[in-house]
């Protein structure tokens, strides 16, 4: 798989998540190392996408509806 295929992936599992999922949960279904996921999260930050580490996981930012 390559590298921007994983990251659309990535930011879909983050999508349809309710909860923080972890860079060794994302890195076990990629087949890749928890390093990887790190390098894949800075490069979709750089490109825009919100997603915010926690202790327990990564998340993507919504916007509160009021």
């Amino acid at each position: 798989m390559q590298g921007s295929q994983r990251r659309e992936q990535i930011m879909t599992l983050l999508s349809k998540s309710g909860v923080p999922v972890t860079g060794r949960e994302l890195a076990g279904h990629f087949g890749v190392s928890r390093q990887v996921i790190v390098q894949d999260i800075a490069l979709l930050r750089a490109s825009g996408k919100e997603i915010l580490s926690t202790t327990t996981g990564y998340l993507i930012l919504r916007p509160v509806s009021t």
